[in-house]
């Protein structure tokens, strides 16, 4: 029973991880390295079981933030503050099972970016209409939402080594739930990401912020709303 487990655990990773496998998913992903100058991959996180878990954990939860406040501000900037007790409560989080409490938000935060015809343009619409602060904030999602892209992607390229390492170690199966919401994350993320990166040269444009140096080290901001 606990090797027909372990295999449904490895299928389901391999079958979240597949979307972003390749980088050619990410349509635009070789120009957004350009953009955010990642060329820089060799302190890029391990690939053993548990720091997958625990970078699947800090990358979805950057994401979470950043595509609350940017389908917030493309919808009605002055209402940033709207969200801050979610954004304070995702900031708390530690678990993965936590954080797929907030799973239908974020995929309905992904699915009102996506719905924009032009996202870039109405993200600068949104920049040009707020004020200091409410600028700041919209900056600062984007430069982590393509930290978050990216980091999507890395971990992607860690699955193999990660499903290895739960193949040989059968400890981890107590953990199995964790992992299982990790992959269904990750999977989510790289469905609703894959045309946003596409427009994330544009978006780093429109908000007026420069990318990070180096994508494969660079920590998420902290925001302030």
């Amino acid at each position: 029973m606990k090797t027909i487990r372990m295999m449904g655990l490895v299928s389901a990773l391999a079958l979240a991880a597949a979307p972003t496998a390749a980088p050619a998913q990410f349509g635009g992903l070789a120009k957004l390295k350009s953009a955010v100058g990642g060329g820089e991959t060799a302190s890029a996180p391990g690939t053993d079981a548990d720091s997958f878990l625990t970078n699947a954990t800090h990358s979805t939860k950057n994401v979470m933030i950043a595509a609350a406040l940017l389908s917030q501000a493309v919808t009605d900037q002055s209402k940033l503050t709207s969200r801050k007790a979610e954004i304070d409560a995702l900031e708390k989080v530690q678990d993965i099972k936590e954080l797929d409490a907030h799973r239908d938000t974020l995929s309905s935060d992904l699915a009102v970016l996506n719905g924009r015809s032009d996202l870039a343009a109405d993200l600068g619409a949104a920049y040009s209409a707020g004020d200091a602060q409410q600028k700041k904030v919209i900056s600062v999602a984007v430069a982590n939402l393509a930290i978050g892209i990216l980091r999507n992607t890395q971990l992607a390229g860690q699955a193999p080594g990660m499903v290895k390492s739960i193949g040989s170690a059968p400890a981890l199966l107590g953990r199995i739930g964790q992992f299982k919401l990790a992959a269904g994350l990750l999977g989510l993320q790289a469905k609703g990401l894959t045309g946003i990166a596409t427009s994330m040269p544009k978006l780093l444009t429109a908000a007026k912020v420069h990318g990070p140096a180096a994508s494969a080290t660079s920590e998420p901001q902290a925001v302030a709303i």
